[in-house]
């Protein structure tokens, strides 16, 4: 083989590993979050994550809003709060949670409190 062919296949072989080690990678990252419920309104269906990774389990680690006339997945701005566990595998927002996000073009922010419905899916 000439070299040229050489550097091809190489080329070739670490493209190859890069995409198949670069997805596991994505994987490992996600599975970090676990889903601990919904609570939904109205006009919203809100799912909570928390990240069972850190010795601190009650800070929500992300807030998923989709629109229940849709199904369409909102874009997040922004999300605080914390859980505490309920019973079982139910989880309760600690005082209130507040999340914004874009419906189309406009800013909605909800404050969430109560009870997450659901449980903890792994």
């Amino acid at each position: 083989m000439n070299k040229r062919a050489l550097y091809l296949l190489f080329f070739a072989v670490v493209c190859t590993l890069s995409v198949i080690f670069g997805k596991a990678a994505d994987a490992k990252i996600k599975a970090t979050f676990t889903e601990i419920g919904y609570q939904k309104d109205a006009d919203y269906y809100y799912t909570f994550y928390i990240n069972l990774s850190k010795e601190e389990v009650t800070s929500l680690a992300y807030i998923q809003v989709q629109n229940n006339a849709t199904g369409q997945l909102l874009k997040l701005d922004n999300f605080k709060g914390t859980v505490s566990y309920w019973k079982g595998s139910q989880f309760t927002i600690k005082d209130s949670a507040t999340v914004s996000f874009y419906d189309g073009d406009k800013l909605v922010t909800r404050k969430l409190t109560g009870v997450i419905e659901g449980g903890m899916k792994m």
